[in-house]
């Protein structure tokens, strides 16, 4: 068995979508956690930090919230194509992850100007019956794009890293959100090469 770590790193000063909140991570000052010799830090960040997962809450009005699916959503079959083989490639497992190559651009300017979906890229997708899509760019898209694939249902993992290492392979992939009650979350995604 083979794990790929699929996340990055949440921290101080990591990109963010333009328009979202910067993360802050600091230790508070409070004497009596200092001087207690406590290491303690407070998190201030947008729920689409770094590798999240968006329910369809995020883009459709009346949209399911995360906390409304079960654990056995957040796991299961992924295949992985490059971004280009939209169209062409037969997936045949609940999740979808798409490799751009973008996570190579992280922290540069660059990075935060992807290449987005189509409309009709997005109708193919959702065509599909798959349960989670993956990617590793910081937005698969507008709004439109968005609410095509996310108004079947379909749960939307943004800014993941090290794609490259299952492309083209079948592998177990493991995305648990933390246990809010909001339409994104963080996680740390995990595939498990078979």
């Amino acid at each position: 068995m083979r794990l790929i770590d699929l996340s990055f790193a949440i921290e101080q000063g990591m990109p963010v979508y333009p328009g979202d909140m910067p993360t802050s991570i600091k230790r508070p000052d409070d004497p009596k956690i200092v001087e207690a010799g406590w290491l303690v830090h407070n998190i201030t960040m947008s729920c689409h930090c770094g590798t999240h997962i968006e329910s369809p809450a995020h883009s459709m009005p009346n949209g399911k919230m995360l906390s409304e699916y079960p654990l056995d959503t957040f796991f299961g079959p992924a295949t992985t194509i490059a971004l280009q083989d939209i169209g062409r490639y037969a997936v045949g497992t609940p999740i979808l992850n798409l490799y751009s190559g973008y996570d190579q651009w992280w922290g540069d300017e660059k990075y935060l100007s992807p290449p987005s979906l189509t409309p009709q890229q997005a109708e193919w997708i959702s065509s599909l019956g798959i349960k989670i899509l993956g990617s590793d760019i910081i937005s698969v898209g507008d709004i439109t794009v968005h609410r095509l694939i996310q108004g079947k249902g379909i749960l939307i993992v943004e800014e993941m890293c090290n794609l490259q290492k299952i492309l083209y392979q079948k592998a177990e992939l493991y995305l648990f959100p933390l246990k809010l009650t909001t339409e994104a979350s963080p996680i740390r995604a995990v595939a498990k090469l078979r």
